[in-house]
C-alpha cells in the first residue's frame, strides 16, 4: 500500500474529484433526479430556497471534501491493482461503488427506511461517480 501511496498522481485525484462533483451536480440537477430526489426527501421548492439563503457554501465544501476523500481511495486502491485501461478503471470503479459503498448506503437506507426509489437515485450516483473515476483515474496515471 506504500508502494500506491508514493506512485499516486496526486493531479489526477484532485481533477477526478472535481470531475466526480461535477458528475454529482448533473445527478441531483433537474436535468437528471433533482425532482425525484426531493420528492423521495420531502423536500418543497421552499425549503430547498431556505437552505440556499442560508448559504450552500458548506454544502458544496464539504461535498467536494468528502467526493476528494473517496476519490483518493480508490485512486489509491487502482494503483495498487493496476487497472491500465478505462474499461478494466471503470469495471473496478462500478465494484467499488456498487459492492462497497452500495452496500452501506442500502444498510444505512434500511435503518433510516428510505424507499427504493430514493436507495436507487442514491445508489446509482455511487455507481456512476466510481465507474467514471474508475475510467479516468485508470489511463490519468
Amino acid at each position: 500500500m506504500h508502494l500506491a501511496l508514493t506512485q499516486l498522481n496526486y493531479l489526477a485525484v484532485l481533477g477526478t474529484a472535481v470531475a466526480g462533483f461535477l458528475l454529482g451536480w448533473l445527478w441531483y440537477s433537474p436535468v437528471l433526479f433533482a425532482k425525484p430526489w426531493m420528492a423521495e426527501m420531502k423536500y418543497t421548492p421552499e425549503k430547498m430556497k431556505e437552505c440556499a439563503e442560508q448559504g450552500m457554501a458548506k454544502f458544496f465544501l464539504l461535498g467536494f471534501l468528502y467526493t476528494l476523500l473517496g476519490t483518493f481511495g480508490l485512486a489509491v486502491l487502482l494503483r495498487a491493482h493496476g487497472p491500465t485501461s478505462w474499461v478494466k478503471g471503470a469495471e473496478f470503479g462500478a465494484f467499488v461503488g456498487l459492492i462497497l459503498i452500495g452496500a452501506r448506503l442500502l444498510n444505512a437506507a434500511v435503518w433510516e427506511q428510505r424507499t427504493l426509489k430514493l436507495q436507487a437515485i442514491n445508489l446509482g450516483y455511487e455507481l456512476a461517480l466510481f465507474a467514471v473515476q474508475g475510467a479516468i483515474l485508470a489511463v490519468w496515471r
